[in-house]
């Protein structure tokens, strides 16, 4: 089954660390791999529909075709915005936004509307699309976001889960210094763990985020041994950090940090903890109106990516990351204006 939106938002059906980050602090050449989805986003005045439709409030949830085509069914009347994204697709393009030279790896249908939208919003970001095709219908991932700013994910993967590990080539990360990778995808553990070695052998580091409390509490122990065998960077928030260590904050960081090379632990109003070894530093969040925390999290990761392209030091890569975070969460969806890049650049 095919599905695709028109303009008036209505559907149709048709190792471990043997390198050291010194040797990446300057012009790193960034590639990701993460599912490649639509984000369509809709405000809802409470809670009540995440309850009907059965979604946890502040989870992702993946959904089959049937209970996609029931959620368009039920939100036809709500107004929604639509933008390309992915969580690790978010986070290259915004780094790309920023000037770090920039490639993603996904998996779209061969030729269906939303698959080909998706191809050009990733292209006119200046990234390199390393788009694999499927019959498939191309994934999209629906946003709820309730009064607080907080969003709830459905999530029908399509095409996107389709990503296999045979389809992955050397080729892919030849010219790349640091391989992004988001948690969604350790649903398909065979694929994560042979991109992380593939990307070892080919000299990269590897940069995790953990996506989500509840992919975290269903791979715990995948999780775990990936940190410990393959990960140089990994990125969670308070929720995350917790499921995975069973720790607050300031303890869960110290364990990550022990772990990997460096770990950052996002805090939300209060900012972001990040270690290396034994350095620390806590950035506060900046002021912000916040009106949707979709993309805050990988828009996080691209500006403290950027600090790390531009050689800056733990804390204004930690401060970087704050900034990003903090202008995406006041608007709707993981994208900004041209004007609000601009601010961002001037302020970095």
């Amino acid at each position: 089954m095919h599905f695709s939106q028109n303009a008036g938002q209505k559907y149709t059906y048709f190792s471990n660390n043997a390198i050291s980050l010194s040797k990446i602090n300057a012009m790193i050449r960034l590639l990701g791999m993460g599912n490649a989805l639509t984000d369509v986003h809709m405000s809802i005045g409470s809670e009540e529909l995440l309850a009907e439709l059965g979604l946890p409030k502040g989870s992702m949830q993946l959904i089959d075709s049937v209970g996609f085509v029931k959620i368009i069914n039920r939100t036809s009347d709500i107004p929604k915005s639509i933008s390309c994204g992915g969580s690790a697709a978010n986070t290259i393009t915004g780094a790309a936004r920023l000037g770090v030279p920039s490639a993603f790896i996904g998996k779209i249908h061969a030729d269906d509307e939303t698959g080909l939208l998706y191809q050009k919003d990733m292209e006119s970001y200046q990234v390199k699309a390393l788009m694999l095709r499927d019959q498939e219908a191309s994934g999209q991932a629906i946003a709820f976001v309730t009064p607080d700013g907080e969003r709830t994910f459905a999530t029908y993967l399509g095409a996107a889960a389709n990503l296999r590990t045979e389809e992955l080539q050397h080729a892919f990360f030849k010219d790349f210094d640091l391989f992004y990778i988001e948690g969604y995808l350790v649903y398909n553990q065979d694929l994560i763990l042979s991109a992380v070695k593939m990307a070892k052998e080919n000299g990269l580091k590897v940069a995790l985020d953990l996506a989500s409390y509840n992919v975290v509490e269903d791979n715990l122990a995948f999780l775990t041994d990936l940190l410990e065998k393959y990960v140089d960077i990994v990125f969670a928030n308070e929720e995350e950090a917790k499921a995975l260590t069973g720790l607050e904050p300031d303890e869960a960081l110290a364990f990550l940090a022990s772990k990997v090379e460096t770990a950052v632990v996002k805090i939300g109003s209060k900012g972001a903890l990040a270690q290396r070894g034994t350095e620390k530093v806590h950035v506060p969040a900046i002021q912000a109106n916040c009106l949707d925390t979709t993309g805050a999290g990988d828009l996080f990761a691209a500006g403290f990516i950027y600090g790390l392209h531009t050689g800056k030091s733990l804390e204004e890569c930690t401060r970087y990351g704050t900034i990003t975070a903090g202008r995406v969460i006041e608007v709707m969806g993981p994208k900004m204006s041209s004007e609000t890049w601009s601010e961002i650049l001037s302020i970095l």
